[in-house]
């Protein structure tokens, strides 16, 4: 039986894992006859983490509504444009016109706490998800406190992995664990390609942190390479022009740039390069990348400074002999002698579907998920 679900939660044109994780799992869910409609910010906001010429997001059915506020609010308090407020109300009203069955919010904040409010207005049950950076800044440094345990212990179902359950199991039994991410293995397909010249990228936004995601020491590495090798450098931010200026990227000839690219143009770019680098031990935290995932499904290698890095994903992705590469980040000549010659051992061609549950399986859990909700909400 087909539902009628609302997602409140980041969505394109903005960029971020969880928009990309939204995308694809609203995409999923309309495409097997449910009624989707996204809740989510103007266009207008994200400036510098807004993907250019993504507000025109290609939906493939009609079973998948996107719903925005209809206009900017006046102005009213200092540095506060009200989106929270605008997201709520907008709600509200998509929940009472379209007959929603089930909210389905994705980060803690602010998207938990407004479900929570929402469901108090219009009695709609709710699911609260996560994503990494929520836990990390609110939930584990104890900040807000009240209003997300409020809304963890109104939602009707959380829904968390096995590692981070241990933070919900104190304020809630309604928890139940999926896989971080699973992607699409009809469309991250594999890559099969000869050529000349080594492509590697590294994806990500440019903020004003960028030295903790290892830029600077990424292009150290590219200095080392041989011509035969190019970066492709996609990502833009409030850090873009302090990251080029310290670097001095414009005398570094290997280094192509471009901005943000959307959910839907992601798997032609990772069929379109050799290698992907994933630095994270200068992070403040950990973190589990769903672009990580649909990298190693494109068959791609991984060029990586944590030793563990396939232990992070190996229950999700059988990961190809050879496809990962952990390297000495500041050991710039080092790591570019590994990379050199491991590139030439990174399989050309893979099999599409190296995931250990489908895209498919992944869909149904949120499907089961619904349907258990509404049996006992009668």
């Amino acid at each position: 039986m087909p539902y009628s679900i609302a997602f409140l939660s980041k969505f394109p044109p903005l960029e971020g894992g969880i928009a990309a994780k939204t995308f694809w799992l609203a995409r999923g869910l309309a495409q097997r006859g449910h009624k989707i409609h996204i809740i989510t910010h103007p266009v207008s906001a994200g400036r510098e983490y807004s993907i250019q010429g993504a507000e025109n997001i290609p939906l493939e059915t009609a079973n998948l509504q996107i719903h925005r506020p209809p206009k900017e609010l006046p102005w009213h308090l200092p540095e506060d444009n009200e989106y929270s407020l605008a997201l709520l109300d907008l709600t509200v009203e998509v929940i009472r016109k379209h007959r929603i069955q089930i909210l389905d919010s994705g980060y803690l904040i602010p998207y938990g706490i407004l479900a929570n409010l929402a469901k108090r207005i219009t009695g709609v049950p709710y699911v609260i998800r996560h994503g990494g950076s929520d836990l990390e800044k609110f939930v584990k440094s104890n900040l807000l406190p009240n209003v997300i345990e409020e809304a963890i212990t109104g939602a009707d179902v959380v829904i968390t992995d096995e590692v981070n359950q241990g933070l919900f199991e104190s304020m809630t039994k309604r928890l139940v664990c999926h896989p971080p991410y699973v992607a699409d293995e009809q469309v991250f397909t594999a890559r099969s390609s000869s050529q000349s010249q080594w492509r590697l990228a590294a994806i990500g936004k440019i903020n004003h942190y960028w030295q903790h995601k290892g830029l600077g020491h990424i292009l150290e590495i590219m200095r080392e390479l041989s011509p035969q090798f190019e970066c492709l450098m996609v990502g833009q931010g409030k850090g873009i022009s302090d990251f080029q200026r310290q670097v001095g990227i414009e005398a570094n000839s290997k280094i192509k740039w471009r901005p943000f690219v959307p959910p839907w143009e992601m798997p032609g770019l990772l069929r379109s390069l050799d290698a992907l680098f994933i630095f994270e031990t200068f992070l403040p935290h950990p973190v589990f990348s769903n672009l990580a995932l649909e990298a190693l499904c494109t068959g791609i290698g991984i060029v990586t400074d944590r030793a563990d890095f396939i232990e992070t994903y190996s229950d999700v992705v059988n990961i190809g002999p050879r496809q990962v590469l952990a390297v000495s980040p500041k050991d710039y000549l080092q790591s570019a002698r590994a990379i050199a010659e491991w590139i030439q051992e990174v399989p050309r061609s893979t099999t599409a579907s190296c995931q250990k549950i489908s895209y498919k399986d992944y869909v149904s859990l949120s499907e089961k998920t619904y349907e258990t909700l509404l049996a006992a909400n009668g």
